[in-house]
């Protein structure tokens, strides 16, 4: 766990016990001050000191004003005490209502920009997906068909995925395909892109035929979503070093885009501004490092609730001080708990429920730190649904998205007590097991996992959808130790699998027999 995160999660607790340890505090001063203190010391002097006079001595003047001098020598240091008390109070509520209100924002900040970062994700995978293919690299690279390119990757991809754009870009910078929202054009490639997308090129064309390249950029001078990836054929090794042909996938960051986030992200009034103003908003920055506007929404602030209900009750303390700590406590959990829940929210995949890519590098972490000082080993999962593109393709994203929360459910239903899943985005997964060391006991529990998978699901009225599933695993300490290095291991045999045998369980090592055939 981060610093960052255990600093938002530690301050509500401390702050929870330092109420409690700070009235404690308060009712040991309040105990000294009736056994022996100054004040009260010297208020007894003075009543017996004045009482001796009395017995003694015939009074000269009015005894009432003796009385009203040692009254005013107790009473006037105490309301000062008390309104410092009071005051100190107030300041300690306007301090707690603005770091809970600078917490919120803070988090609301990291949801707009993680919204940024997984919509950019989905179209980095659906590019990847449709520029490793062998009749991609045929219909638009060595024999350009435009009609091809209409009908499987143009209009229709448009309208599945909600992209703006799509292009067909040569390894001279011209698009050879362009449809831009729903129209073909032979506007030139820097007419369309700018706003840094030459840069995103260059970086993409620099790694050849591997990998993909995605960042922010001018759209018709809108700010936009880009992602970059190489047109080659499936079967591994096919690069012959030629220059590539690339397929640019673009999505508007408009009014639609930003409705959706602010549904999903639960960002209230969220919108496209100028510029950044204050902490309820995130610039966008192109590529090329320019400023063009900002993602802007009503920033949450529940400090001011917090001051709407405490500061009436704070006129009330000098009558009931127990009354406005009790509020002040109720208060405090209350924020504790959005806080907690806006945690949840950052770490945890919002359909499926499962955690997130987030909290995985940090249990991954955590086991890596734990086999570092002598315990146990532990192996990585990757797994990717195979036929999931087909069910969104036909039957929609609703049903899509059932799949995905009944193969979460069924994923969950095959793991131990000390297992994790994580839902990675898109149709990925990915589980940690510890104590698990053996190929064989691997590849029992990846069989185990596919075929629960495999398993029709039913969707209601339209039917059933069958899926199935490729696992690609990794061992520590057996294939490394480091957290990136098990995460590109499985990553890798995964991907090893999709391409050699779907369906099936493959190490990083070695080659796992045939599951049908076992």
């Amino acid at each position: 766990m981060g610093r960052g995160t255990c600093e938002r999660v530690a301050r509500p607790i401390l702050l929870r016990f330092g109420v409690q340890a700070g009235r404690d505090a308060i009712r040991s001063r309040r105990s000294d001050r009736l056994n022996g203190s100054p004040i009260v010391t010297r208020f007894l002097q003075s009543t017996r000191a004045w009482s001796s006079r009395v017995r003694g001595t015939r009074l000269m003047v009015n005894p009432q004003s003796g009385y009203e001098h040692v009254v005013r020598r107790v009473t006037l240091p105490a309301a000062v005490l008390v309104g410092l008390a009071l005051l100190c109070l107030l300041a300690m509520l306007w301090l707690v209502a603005g770091y809970q209100t600078a917490v919120a924002q803070q988090e609301q900040a990291l949801l707009a920009r993680g919204a940024l970062t997984v919509r950019g994700e989905q179209i980095e995978k659906v590019a990847l997906d449709y520029g490793t293919w062998d009749e991609a690299v045929e219909r638009l690279v060595d024999r350009p068909d435009p009609e091809w390119a209409d009908e499987n990757i143009g209009a229709s991809t448009l309208a599945t995925y909600g992209l703006d754009m799509i292009l067909v870009v040569t390894p001279g910078a011209e698009a050879s395909y362009a449809m831009v929202r729903g129209a073909l054009t032979d506007q030139p490639v820097n007419e369309i892109l700018s706003g840094g997308f030459d840069r995103l090129l260059s970086q993409q064309q620099r790694r050849g035929s591997q990998g993909s390249t995605v960042g922010l950029v001018l759209a018709d001078a809108r700010p936009a979503i880009a992602a970059i990836v190489p047109i080659r054929p499936q079967e591994p090794g096919a690069d012959d070093g030629t220059p590539r042909h690339h397929l640019v996938f673009v999505d508007a960051i408009d009014a639609a885009l930003v409705e959706t986030f602010a549904h999903t992200y639960r960002l209230p009034r969220l919108r496209i501004a100028d510029k950044p103003s204050g902490t309820a908003s995130v610039p966008l920055v192109t590529a090329d490092g320019q400023e063009v506007g900002a993602l802007a929404w009503e920033g949450a602030r529940p400090g001011d609730r917090l001051l709407q209900i405490a500061v009436p009750a704070w006129a009330a303390v000098a009558l009931a001080v127990g009354a406005l700590a009790a509020l002040f406590l109720r208060q405090t959990r209350s924020a504790a708990r959005a806080i907690a829940d806006s945690e949840h929210r950052a770490s945890h995949d919002a359909l499926t429920g499962l955690p997130n890519r987030v909290l995985l590098f940090e249990r991954l972490d955590r086991a890596s730190r734990n086999l570092a000082e002598g315990g146990e080993g532990f192996a990585v999962a990757y797994l990717d649904l195979d036929g999931f593109k087909a069910v969104n393709d036909t039957l929609g994203h609703e049903a899509g998205d059932r799949v995905l929360r009944e193969v979460a459910g069924r994923l969950l239903a095959g793991l131990g007590a000390r297992d994790f899943a994580a839902r990675l985005g898109g149709d990925e997964f990915a589980a940690i097991l510890p104590g698990l060391g053996r190929p064989n006991e691997a590849l029992a529990f990846g069989r185990r996992i596919i075929q629960a998978i495999e398993q029709p699901i039913p969707l209601g009225a339209t039917g059933s959808a069958r899926i199935g599933a490729t696992i690609g695993v990794t061992f520590a300490p057996a294939d490394g130790a480091d957290p990136l290095t098990l995460l590109r291991n499985a990553d890798g045999a995964l991907y090893a699998g999709k391409r050699q045998a779907k369906g099936e369980v493959r190490f990083h090592a070695a080659t796992v027999p045939d599951r049908r055939s076992a």
